[in-house]
């Protein structure tokens, strides 16, 4: 793992507003994960779909899905108004976007299993389904096992990859309330690429320390945090792939001390550079036009309780 070089601090903090939001994790909850894939249908028309899966402090399991296929009204309120939030462990719901895209969302989770531990993800790990059927076209299809199974017969949908032709995972955001700042997590910083362990760990004693690790080995480490609170490192992986890794942990090392804010957390992020990509992404104006940038974001919060 080669790094290649350092950054403007100053694009880190508009990193996370720009392409994942900087909300906090709702103190109800023990952990929430989005996911957003885009979906293209056959008439051309692109939809990102997002998935929102939560466990709360108490254990229970939720899920949430929201649509964006383009409709010009793209406020906040707009946003929360596509959202579909799944009360039930099995069932389907059907809506009209603002855009004007019929929308079905169908699931099942009453059989789905969980990974365990207090800092594993909230998403089920096997027997659930999930489908997304847009303009009586499949957009989306998430989940294994005999819920998937029966989901897809009652659908009509074969029973190949996963995810649709045409659908992609471009971003995916991790939280996490906990004692401190350390996550692991797996993901795939391009379609059909390998699948790659990221390790993110900050101590508060002493002078602290800040690490990120991918595939146990180390890519960015800081060891006077209160001095390197905000910054990142571009390195290239043993697969070839270039990411780009940032990190902001100023409220959440500051915030005990002297009244600073501690409910965004401490934020990490790792993007994969699109292809032909040769510099930092937030060097352009892409994610200050609200546009999503090319290559995969991974973006993880840690809270303190």
């Amino acid at each position: 793992m080669r790094e290649l070089s350092c950054f403007s601090d100053g694009s880190v903090s508009v990193a996370a507003a720009s392409v994942s939001g900087r909300g906090a994790l709702d103190r109800s909850l023990q952990a929430a994960t989005t996911s957003v894939y885009r979906a293209v249908l056959s008439s051309g028309k692109e939809m990102l779909v997002r998935v929102t899966w939560t466990r709360s402090a108490a254990g229970a399991a939720g899920v949430a899905v929201a649509f964006d296929d383009g409709d010009s009204a793209s406020s906040a309120a707009a946003a929360g108004s596509r959202q579909v939030l799944l009360q039930k462990k099995r069932g389907s719901r059907t809506l009209v976007t603002g855009a004007g895209t019929a929308v079905g969302v169908h699931w099942d989770t009453a059989e789905a299993k969980y990974p365990s531990g207090p800092s594993a993800t909230p998403e089920p790990e096997r027997d659930y389904g999930l489908a997304v059927v847009a303009d009586a076209e499949l957009a989306l299809l998430l989940g294994d096992g005999a819920a998937a199974r029966e989901l897809s017969r009652r659908l009509g949908l074969g029973l190949g990859a996963a995810v649709p032709r045409g659908a992609a995972l471009v971003s995916r955001r991790e939280q996490l309330l906990g004692a401190g700042a350390a996550h692991v997590t797996r993901c795939r910083f391009r379609e059909g690429g390998d699948e790659h362990e990221v390790a993110v760990h900050a101590c508060r004693g002493g002078d602290g320390l800040l690490r990120v690790s991918i595939d146990g080995e180390k890519v960015a480490e800081v060891r006077r945090v209160g001095w390197g609170f905000r910054g990142n490192r571009a390195a290239v992986l043993a697969d070839g792939e270039v990411v780009d890794v940032m990190w902001d942990v100023h409220d959440w090392w500051f915030g005990g001390r002297g009244g600073g804010n501690a409910g965004a957390g401490a934020q990490f992020m790792v993007k994969a550079r699109a292809e032909k990509e040769g510099r930092l992404w937030m060097a352009d104006d892409t994610a200050a036009r609200g546009q999503s940038p090319g290559g995969f974001f991974l973006h993880v919060q840690c809270y303190r309780r």
